[in-house]
């Protein structure tokens, strides 16, 4: 499955930093760059390889350089810089919106100071490569005449705003991409995470209601990832933000998709559809960065599937966790 996105070592002469390399996306970033023989160290609050693991071997999980430490510790992420001598960094580290709104200051340390953190740490490092995730949930400010509905939103708006400054006072420049709904293995956290979750359920022949429905962005989590090395392939100039959505279809045509595959999966949808416009093109991100690979719905659910079959079989998942 891997395969199927196109990155190259000839791309990269040194080392790539991924923060936030325990989540979701970060563990495909890392499984697709030590896949195509790039160097990787990554960065976490903790060194947790457990999303990692499910998308790779141990072999492969040896050649990653794990660095603890808090992306908020502005310090500490100067060190990691440092240390690795990162020729590019991937920034995913971040707070979702459940534990934004948990906690405010948690959430405006990691999504804010965090991502100061790091471009401070690339400035002083003189690293010229560098990519971050901003969100469709900062469409709530650029749509709403500055009316947001999440602190997440606020805070990844305010991501955005802070890598235009640092283009253009600094010469220090970046692309920003904007996630819809990423699904796919590793995706366990987070409102939107819930279209991934009614996936595992099939797969272990457990009943589960997808608490939204609607129109949303179906992005394959290795997509997004793919997206993100693309991003620090090559120098850039500038600070610009593009969406990134994947196929745009309904929550319900997903889940027919899921029952074409399982019959007997008892999945149900209930609720309001996500306020978040997911349907944005992504015609001008691949316009900018060039192909980085696209995965079909009928075909991501399907993988996602098999592999949450064989996860649970190799017991590396437990679906109770989740379920």
């Amino acid at each position: 499955m891997l395969d199927v996105f196109p990155v190259s070592s000839k791309e990269f002469d040194g080392p790539v930093l991924v923060t936030g390399a325990g989540g979701c996306i970060g563990s495909w970033t890392l499984a697709l760059l030590t896949h195509a023989g790039v160097k990787v160290h990554a960065f976490d609050l903790q060194i947790d390889k457990r999303r990692p693991g499910l998308l790779m071997d141990d072999a492969a999980l040896n050649q990653v350089s794990w660095h603890a430490g808090d992306i908020a510790d502005t310090q500490a992420v100067r060190a990691v810089v440092e240390k690795s001598g990162a020729q590019a960094i991937i920034h995913l580290a971040a707070l979702q919106v459940p534990f934004c709104r948990a906690d405010p200051v948690a959430g405006a340390l990691v999504n804010v100071v965090g991502t100061v953190n790091v471009f401070e740490a690339a400035k002083a490092c003189g690293v010229q490569r560098l990519t971050y995730a901003s969100s469709v949930a900062a469409y709530g400010a650029l749509d709403n005449g500055g009316a947001m509905s999440t602190l997440y939103g606020a805070y990844k708006y305010c991501n955005e705003q802070t890598a235009k400054v640092y283009s253009e006072e600094n010469g220090l420049h970046s692309v920003g991409i904007r996630p819809g709904v990423v699904y796919g293995v590793g995706r366990d956290q987070g409102m939107t995470s819930k279209t991934t979750v009614a996936i595992l359920a099939a797969a272990a022949d457990k009943p589960y209601a997808i608490p939204f429905s609607g129109d949303v962005s179906w992005l394959f989590a290795g997509e997004v990832a793919s997206a993100f090395i693309r991003s620090v392939a090559t120098g850039r100039t500038g600070a610009p933000v593009f969406d990134l959505n994947g196929q745009y279809a309904s929550v319900e045509q997903g889940m027919s998709l899921l029952k074409g595959l399982v019959p007997q999966a008892q999945i149900t949808i209930t609720g309001d559809p996500l306020a978040f416009p997911m349907n944005h093109s992504d015609a001008p991100l691949r316009a900018y960065i060039g192909d980085y690979g696209q995965m079909p719905l009928q075909r991501g659910i399907q993988s996602t599937y098999d592999s949450f079959k064989r996860l649970i079989d190799a017991q590396k998942i437990d679906p109770h966790q989740w379920l």
